[in-house]
């Protein structure tokens, strides 16, 4: 794309945002970039920008400054389809995200996932086992680091491993994963989407410029769909609960592998839960599917060190079991994080809702939950959902709801923070609200980090 004098329009000032910025800037674009957000927050941000040549404006999105713009990057979090982005988008603009923008100049392979949940392990142990092997991989995308911030330092030796949420697919155009994976496709961000069938969509989307040089990994559970019929792509299924009589090669590729291959005992496995062996299994097949041989692989995922607020253990304190699954910000992430566990559980849960059906894990909830503690905007709606078949307390921050599960779990059980909701009610992101969980937790018992 020759962007020389072209005038771009950025739409947010985040991480991402201002990263697109720069590399349109570098590119010879005349970059502007809008934040309706309140000015005094991004005052910092706008001066460094116009010392940089780059044009910028916020505490509001105006008429005049979108005029005459040639491409339009928006934010993952804009909304490109209200009333107001359709007034301020000038017709015949461009309009791409900034994973295409990336995409654009990107000289490397890519591995891209998506998937409801479990994306952010799995990129980082696809970039974690590709970096054990001298790989030159560059791990990006939705788990905090933007594509375009680090794609002027790849090369064609280089791997680019994209971490792709629903919103990013959305302005996607040409780009073209050489493998991609596809994790699950539960409830999550019904703010946004209309339903489980158009997020779904959105998620497959991942595969569209794919064609039989390039590989789709795919969980079992989606094996059925209709949307896989169309893929162009060689298919991988995965799931540790597929059969194991099934003898077609896409399912001995990842669960029946040769005799003579190395094997990975599950003692050596530093990632807990079913549904991290899942994820585990997918970054094997796209590991293999790079040319690492097994051993290369397995002595990889023995050092992989597991991320943070992601069924955590914090530790144990009076034979209680503390556990931050912050990063379950949907119904599905709670749901799975019970099933992997066998002792009774005190959770916490709530914050700002997202607009799922939150008694679809009724049946998890009656089996392993003796209490939850409800926080934040959706704790109404949560007690409404489960107060009838187990007992809740509604507490106003996360240290009382800490005190109140520790006074009532018992020796041999868990407290769990899994909240099923987006954290920006209370915290400005997941991070921060498993750091305060951490520190109420260690606060209680006097006990150092």
């Amino acid at each position: 794309m020759d962007l020389k004098n072209k005038k771009a329009i950025v739409i947010g000032m985040g991480v991402s945002g201002i990263s697109s910025a720069e590399l349109l800037k570098s590119k010879g674009a005349r970059v502007y970039v809008s934040e309706a957000a309140a000015a005094d927050r991004f005052s910092a941000i706008t001066r460094e920008l116009s010392a940089k040549g780059i044009f910028a404006e916020s505490g509001k999105h105006t008429k005049e400054f979108f005029e005459g713009a040639e491409i339009v990057i928006p934010s993952p979090g804009v909304d490109l389809r209200t009333e107001q982005m359709k007034d301020l988008i000038p017709p015949g603009a461009k309009i791409i995200g900034e994973i295409e923008l990336g995409y654009i100049f990107c000289e490397s392979p890519i591995i891209a996932v998506t998937g409801t949940n479990g994306k952010s392990t799995t990129v980082e142990l696809i970039g974690h086992i590709l970096k054990s092997s001298a790989v030159d991989a560059f791990v990006c995308g939705n788990i905090g680091i933007p594509f375009t911030r680090v794609v002027g330092s790849m090369t064609a030796n280089s791997v680019a491993v994209i971490e792709v949420s629903s919103f990013q697919l959305e302005t996607i155009d040409r780009f073209r994963p050489k493998i991609a994976l596809l994790l699950n496709v539960t409830d999550d961000h019904y703010d946004r989407h209309a339903g489980l069938e158009e997020y779904k969509k959105e998620k497959f989307k991942i595969f569209m410029n794919q064609d039989s040089s390039d590989w789709a990994i795919i969980h079992t559970d989606l094996e059925g769909d209709p949307l896989v019929k169309d893929l162009k792509s060689n298919v991988i299924f995965y799931g540790h609960s597929r059969a194991a009589e099934d003898k077609r090669p896409a399912a001995n590729i990842v669960n029946k592998p040769d005799p003579d291959h190395e094997v990975l005992n599950s003692g050596d496995i530093p990632l807990k839960g079913k549904h991290n062996i899942d994820n585990m299994i997918c970054s094997i097949a796209a590991s293999r599917l790079m040319g690492l041989a097994d051993k290369e692989i397995f002595s990889a995922i023995k050092t992989f060190k597991t991320l943070d607020h992601r069924f955590e253990t914090i530790g144990s304190f009076s034979g209680i079991q503390y556990i931050d699954d912050s990063k379950a910000t949907n119904i599905d992430a709670t749901r799975v994080a019970l099933d992997s566990l066998l002792r009774p559980v005190v959770l916490i849960a709530g914050g700002r809702d997202k607009g799922g059906d939150y008694r679809q894990i009724l049946s998890s909830v009656k089996e392993h939950v003796k209490l939850i503690v409800v926080i934040g905007e959706a704790k109404e709606k949560i007690r409404d959902a489960f107060g009838p078949f187990v007992n809740v307390i509604a507490c106003g921050n996360m240290a009382e709801a800490v005190k109140a599960a520790s006074e009532n779990a018992r020796q041999d059980e868990i407290v769990l923070l899994s909240p099923m909701c987006s954290s920006f009610d209370m915290f400005s992101g997941y991070k921060e609200r498993g750091d305060v969980f951490r520190r109420e937790v260690l606060s209680l018992y006097g006990a150092k980090n």
